[in-house]
């Protein structure tokens, strides 16, 4: 996949997230707003129910003799709130067929109340109170029946409505699951990309762009974490392109990469600084820590030019200590030190390579 069409593709991601994430809080607000419309309706069928019990003992009272007004008070104040809703009830009103039914019932109620009174007049045995009682509980009936059709209503359409949301939540999931894939794939890719940025292909050692980030370093280097820079330079490289051809030159320079590179280690950074010069970092340090550092790749090399004689290794180092500085010295104050000690030491190897011929020959 190119870049445009990865760049476009996780746009299209993002996107769906977006509107996934916008249509599930569009679903949460209807899923609360549905149960509170449910928690209302059951109510609802509570007092509808309320109406006819209350109503039922109003009649029996009534027809005893004993007049219940403030009863008959509350009963209206129910069927008004089932009516219309009711923030003192905490009733809501509903619709469709049950208002139809609730008109009903309260134009019935009235006729009710009117028969009460006749009942307080000449007794219940001389009105049709019982008769219209039954009917009124028969309206009552059909009237909860219908508040429990309605929550039914609600209460399936928010089944469907919490499967809408676990669909939206699965997807909003696989989306982000799917932007965190490319993210991780991106955060390697970078890492792998930036890890070549520093890469040295030749050695396999940290390479130039590396070395000058660490050398680049502005600030000085701080009294309490001392920090020695040893720099490396082949000796005979040119002897050896001229003599073996550029190739084994490219074999010489990464053999002493490879000794070098084994006294890599968290403290110590090793690089190529370019062409045959390599450079060692070491934090902490003070200057026997740097001794038997330089002592390990002395032998590391000995090591491989007595096991490979046809193609000795040879090489000057020097090394510079911050501790060694009157005032903190920067990376590069630091390099520059090494560097005038490694051609002190070039020049010293050198000269004993020179004599060893003439002794030799004596």
């Amino acid at each position: 996949m190119n870049t445009s069409v990865a760049k476009k593709a996780s746009q299209a991601v993002r996107l769906l997230m977006m509107v996934l994430t916008a249509v599930l809080i569009f679903f949460f607000i209807n899923v609360m707003l549905l149960v509170s419309d449910i928690q209302g309706t059951a109510r609802v069928v509570n007092y509808a129910g309320l109406v006819r019990g209350t109503t039922q003992r109003i009649v029996k009272l009534e027809d005893a003799g004993q007049p219940q007004d403030d009863l008959l008070k509350a009963v209206d104040s129910y069927i008004n709130g089932l009516r219309y809703g009711s923030d003192d009830l905490n009733l809501v009103r509903l619709d469709d067929e049950y208002q139809a039914k609730m008109t009903e019932l309260a134009n019935y109620f009235d006729e009710l109340c009117t028969e009460i009174i006749r009942v307080r007049e000449v007794g219940y045995e001389n009105t049709d109170i019982i008769s219209m009682s039954e009917e009124f509980f028969g309206i009552c009936d059909d009237a909860t029946r219908l508040a429990e059709d309605y929550s039914q209503e609600k209460a399936s359409a928010l089944n469907y409505l919490e499967g809408l949301v676990i669909i939206d939540i699965v997807g909003l999931v696989a989306t982000f699951a799917v932007e965190l894939v490319r993210a991780v794939r991106t955060a390697a890719l970078n890492r792998e990309l930036q890890s070549k940025v520093y890469l040295d292909g030749a050695t396999g050692l940290p390479n130039k762009n590396k070395c000058e980030e660490i050398l680049g370093q502005e600030q000085s280097v701080s009294a309490e974490a001392p920090v020695a820079v040893c720099v490396f330079d082949l000796n005979n490289l040119h002897a050896v392109n001229n003599s073996f051809g550029h190739e084994k030159g490219d074999e010489y320079i990464r053999s002493f990469a490879r000794q070098l590179g084994r006294v890599s280690s968290e403290t110590c950074f090793v690089g190529r600084d370019g062409g045959d010069e390599f450079i060692a970092v070491l934090w902490d340090a003070d200057r026997a820590a740097v001794e038997s550092c330089l002592a390990r790749v002395r032998t590391n090399v000995n090591e491989y030019s007595e096991a490979h004689p046809d193609m000795p290794i040879s090489y000057a180092v020097g090394y510079a200590l911050s501790s060694d500085f009157d005032e903190p010295p920067t990376m590069r104050e630091l390099f520059s030190q090494a560097d005038k000690n490694m051609y002190i030491d070039k020049n010293r190897v050198k000269t004993a390579e020179a004599a060893g011929p003439q002794r030799e020959e004596r």
